[in-house]
C-alpha cells in the first residue's frame, strides 16, 4: 500500500536564499555553498545507482494529451487522446500492458476502430533517469554531447556540472502517517549560460539518500530546428528550400516539465504524476502542446518482500494454465470483468545499461469498449484526482519564473528578407508589393535579455519606407516592448489587413479590404509572453497621423481593364495623439465538442490635436447541439465620446464585422453588430448558414430597421481555422460578396 505524502509545512527559512543567489558559487566551483555541494553529491550518487531492491510492480497508467492551433481569436484542439493502461513490470522479466481505455480525437472527430498502441510508448523503470520520470535510460545517447542530434546537459552528471550553478533553496516537510517526517530540500540549478542543451528549474532532494522527490525545470533557451539539428541545417538549404517562409522557422519553447514522486512502505520512491507543456511554431502557426502522466500503484514487490514469502511456512501455490488462452481470460477476468481481451504485438524496448526488454500488449476483442471504458480520465483541460491540479502548475511555473535568466552563451544575430518570413512580404493599393527586411540581435544587459528589432520596408508604388525598432524585454511572465516607428498602420487592425490573405485578394482579385494611414512615434506595450496567448494588451503611445492615398490599380484580374480602379482610402486627419488603451481578450475552451466562448474589451483614449475616448465590448459563443451541430453567437457594440478623428470611428463591412458588404459601408461613432450561425459537422470539416446584422453611425439609440442585414452560407476547415463564405446583403446597398478567411468562431 503506498504512504500518502501529505505537505505539513513549506518552509521559507533562512537556508532560502534570494532568487539572484543562485548565481553566487565558491571560489573556483560551480556551488553556492558547502550545503549545496553536499545536496548535489547525494543526488549525483543516486543517479547512477541502479534501483535492485524493486522486483515488480503493477500499476494503472493514465495519459492525457492535447495539442491545439493558437489563433488571436481562440485556440483550436489539432489533437487530444486520453488513455489508460495496466503496466505488469517485472525487473527479470518481459512487461505486459493491458490497454484499459484509449480515446483519441483530431479535427475530423472521435478516432475509431484501431487501437494505436504508440499512444503509450514507455512505463516507469526503477532504472532510468527519474529526471525524465523513469523512462529514459541514464546512460542514453540524450546525455552524450553530439553535434548531429539533440542532447541535454544532465545537470546531476559529472560531466557536465561546471556547466551549472547550484544553490540550496525551499525546504519541503512531508508528514506520514506512522509520525515520521521527512525533508526534501530544493537544489537550484542554473546553467552558466543560457544554451537549449541546459536546463533551468528546481529539483527538491532528499538528503538522507539523494532520491529526487520533485522536479520542475525547463530548457534554458528556445529550440530552433535549423539551428540545434545538424540534419535540417543541411536540409534548409536544398530539400527544405521549397517550404514556404511563412512556416519558417521550426521552434519550440518548453514552458515546463514537472515530475511527482511519492513514497512507499519498503522506502523507494516510485513514480506519482507529471506533467509536461510547451509550445511549437513553425512561421504564422503557433501549436501549444501538453501531456500529463499518472501512475496509480496496485501492488509493488521488493527483493525484501520476496524473502519474507520464501521463509514463510506455507508455500506459495502456483496457478497454472492449459492454454494462453485460458491464462489471458483469467487476468482479463480478475482486472477488467468479462471483457474479451486478447494478445497483440510486442515491441522490444531498450532499458538501463543497454539492456532490452520486450513489451506485450493485451487489447480488447472490440477496440470500441476503450472510448467508453470507465477507466477512461477526462480531457486535459479538465481537473481530475492524481493529475497536477492547476493551483499546483501555477506554483511551480511562478517559482521557474522566480530563478534568474541565465547569461545568453553569445549574442544571436539573425537577418531575414522578403519570404523568408511571411509579414516581410505583403500587397495593397498603397504601397502595392512591399518587400522588407528584418534584423535581429539579442544582447545581455543590466536589465537582462533584450530583443532589438529593426525592420524596414518599401513598396513599389509607395516612395516612403516603413520603419520600426522593437527592444523587448520578455519573463516567463510578461514581455514589455518599447518601439519607434514610421509606417503604414490599419485603421481596422482586427480586419487584418496586412495578413496573407488579404494580400492574395488584393493582388489576384482586386479587393483589399484594408484602410490606412502612415503613423510616426512612439509606444510602450505590456503583453503575455510570446508562447501564450495574447489574452491582452496594454499600451501607451505618442504618434503623429497623417492620411495615404490609393498609388496602384494593379491586380491579375483587372489587369487589361483601363477604367477599373481600388476602392478609395479612408481620409486620415493629420495631426499629433498622445494616448493609451487596454486590450483584454480572453477565451474559455479548445473542444469543438464542448462549450465555448470568449469577449474582447477594448477601451481607448487620447489628446493632442483631438481629445477622444472610446469603448467596446464583443461576446462569442459556440455551443454544440445533438446530431453533429454546432450553434455560433456573437453580439457587440461600441461607443465614442468627444472628438474621434475619421481613422478612430468604428467601420462596418467585411468578413471581421458584416459578411456580403464592402468594407466601410458604414462608419460612426457608435456600431452595434451581431451573427448567428448554424454548422453541421462532417468528416472534412463543417457547413453552415448564417446571418449578420451591423449599423454604425451616431451615437444615439440603434433601431433593427436601420441595421444592415446578410445571410449566406460558409464552408469550415479545421473548426473555423479556415473559413469560405458565400454572403448576400439584404439591404441596400444590396450585393453578394465571396468572403475568404481566417479564424472563425465556427
Amino acid at each position: 500500500m503506498r504512504v500518502s505524502l501529505l505537505v505539513a509545512a513549506l518552509a521559507f527559512g533562512p537556508v532560502a536564499p534570494s532568487p539572484g543567489a543562485a548565481l553566487v558559487q565558491e571560489a573556483g566551483g560551480p556551488f553556492a555553498d558547502a550545503v549545496a555541494r553536499r545536496l548535489y553529491e547525494v543526488a549525483a550518487a543516486a543517479r547512477t545507482r541502479l534501483d535492485r531492491e524493486l522486483a515488480s510492480y503493477t500499476a494503472v497508467v493514465r495519459q492525457r494529451v492535447g495539442v491545439g492551433l493558437r489563433m488571436p481569436l481562440k485556440d483550436r484542439t489539432l489533437y487530444r487522446s486520453e488513455s489508460a493502461h495496466r503496466v505488469f513490470w517485472s525487473r527479470d522479466g518481459d512487461v505486459l500492458v493491458q490497454v484499459l481505455a484509449l480515446r483519441e480525437q483530431t479535427p475530423v472527430g472521435l478516432e475509431k476502430g484501431k487501437v494505436h498502441l504508440g499512444v503509450f510508448d514507455d512505463n516507469f523503470d526503477p532504472g532510468n533517469d527519474q529526471l525524465m520520470f523513469g523512462m529514459v535510460p541514464p546512460d542514453d545517447e540524450v546525455y552524450e554531447e553530439n553535434a548531429e542530434d539533440f542532447w541535454i546537459a544532465h545537470p546531476l552528471d559529472p560531466a557536465y556540472r561546471d556547466d551549472y550553478r547550484f544553490a540550496v533553496g525551499d525546504t519541503l516537510v512531508l508528514s506520514l502517517p506512522d509520525g515520521r517526517r521527512i525533508r526534501a530540500v530544493e537544489l537550484r540549478v542554473v546553467p552558466t549560460v543560457a544554451d537549449v542543451h541546459r536546463i533551468i528549474g528546481s529539483l527538491w532532494i532528499e538528503p538522507e539518500s539523494g532520491a529526487l522527490v520533485r522536479a520542475a525545470y525547463r530548457l534554458s533557451d528556445t529550440f530552433d530546428a535549423f539551428r540545434d539539428l545538424a540534419d535540417l541545417r543541411e536540409e534548409e538549404d536544398d530539400d527544405l528550400e521549397h517550404v514556404p517562409g511563412m512556416f519558417k522557422p521550426w521552434k519550440a519553447e518548453i514552458g515546463m516539465i514537472a515530475v511527482d514522486y511519492a513514497l512507499w512502505e519498503s522506502g523507494i520512491w516510485l513514480p506519482r504524476s507529471l506533467h509536461a507543456e510547451g509550445v511549437a511554431t513553425a512561421g504564422i502557426l503557433k501549436a501549444p502542446a501538453a501531456i500529463e502522466l499518472t501512475y496509480d500503484f496496485e501492488s509493488v514487490v521488493t527483493d525484501e518482500d520476496m524473502r519474507a514469502d520464501a521463509e514463510e511456512a506455507d508455500p506459495v501455490t502456483d496457478r497454472r494454465y492449459g492454454t494462453r488462452a485460458e491464462a489471458l481470460q483469467a487476468l482479463t477476468h480478475e482486472t477488467v470483468g468479462d471483457v474479451p481481451y486478447r494478445l497483440s504485438t510486442s515491441v522490444t524496448h531498450r532499458g538501463p545499461r543497454a539492456t532490452e526488454k520486450r513489451v506485450r500488449y493485451l487489447v480488447p476483442a472490440d477496440p470500441s469498449y476503450l472510448r467508453s471504458s470507465p477507466e477512461l480520465p477526462p480531457p486535459i483541460w479538465d481537473a481530475a484526482p492524481g493529475f497536477t491540479s492547476e493551483a499546483e502548475v501555477h506554483d511551480l511555473f511562478d517559482g521557474l519564473a522566480d530563478l534568474p535568466a541565465p547569461p545568453p552563451q553569445h549574442v544571436p544575430r539573425t537577418f531575414r528578407w522578403g519570404l523568408q518570413r511571411p509579414d516581410l512580404v505583403r500587397y495593397n493599393r498603397v504601397e502595392g508589393l512591399s518587400m522588407g527586411a528584418r534584423g535581429q540581435v539579442r544582447p545581455d544587459t543590466r536589465f537582462g535579455p533584450l530583443s532589438v528589432t529593426a525592420t524596414a520596408r518599401v513598396g513599389v508604388a509607395d516612395v516612403e519606407p516603413s520603419l520600426r525598432l522593437d527592444v523587448t524585454h520578455e519573463t516567463l511572465r510578461r514581455a514589455v516592448t518599447g518601439s519607434l516607428y514610421n509606417e503604414l498602420a490599419a485603421v481596422d487592425e482586427d480586419a487584418r489587413p496586412f495578413g496573407p490573405v488579404n494580400s492574395m485578394t488584393a493582388l489576384l482579385f482586386g479587393r483589399d479590404d484594408g484602410d490606412y494611414y502612415r503613423r510616426s512615434g512612439a509606444s510602450l506595450e505590456w503583453t503575455p509572453p510570446a508562447a501564450d496567448r495574447r489574452s491582452y494588451r496594454v499600451r501607451a503611445y505618442a504618434e503623429y497621423d497623417r492620411a495615404v492615398e490609393s498609388n496602384t490599380d494593379f491586380t491579375l484580374a483587372h489587369l487589361t481593364a483601363s477604367d477599373w480602379a481600388f476602392r478609395d482610402n479612408l481620409l486620415a486627419r493629420e495631426g499629433w495623439e498622445l494616448g493609451g488603451e487596454v486590450i483584454l481578450s480572453p477565451w474559455w475552451g479548445t473542444d469543438p465538442r464542448s462549450p465555448q466562448g470568449g469577449l474582447a474589451l477594448g477601451v481607448r483614449g487620447a489628446g493632442g490635436d483631438w481629445s477622444y475616448a472610446r469603448a467596446s465590448l464583443v461576446g462569442r459563443a459556440a455551443l454544440p447541439l445533438p446530431e453533429d451541430l454546432r450553434l455560433g453567437l456573437e453580439i457587440g457594440g461600441g461607443t465614442s465620446w468627444g472628438d474621434p478623428p475619421p481613422q478612430r470611428l468604428w467601420l462596418v463591412g467585411g468578413p471581421a464585422t458584416l459578411r456580403g458588404y464592402d468594407p466601410r459601408t458604414q462608419m460612426g461613432r457608435a456600431f452595434g453588430r451581431a451573427r448567428a450561425e448554424l454548422a453541421r459537422l462532417f468528416p472534412f470539416g463543417a457547413v453552415s448558414v448564417f446571418s449578420d446584422a451591423a449599423g454604425a453611425g451616431g451615437r444615439g439609440p440603434m433601431r433593427l430597421e436601420d441595421a444592415l442585414l446578410s445571410a449566406g452560407v460558409g464552408l469550415s476547415l479545421v473548426d473555423g481555422l479556415i473559413r469560405m463564405d458565400a454572403a448576400w446583403g439584404l439591404r441596400a446597398p444590396r450585393g453578394f460578396r465571396l468572403e475568404l478567411y481566417l479564424d472563425g468562431i465556427l
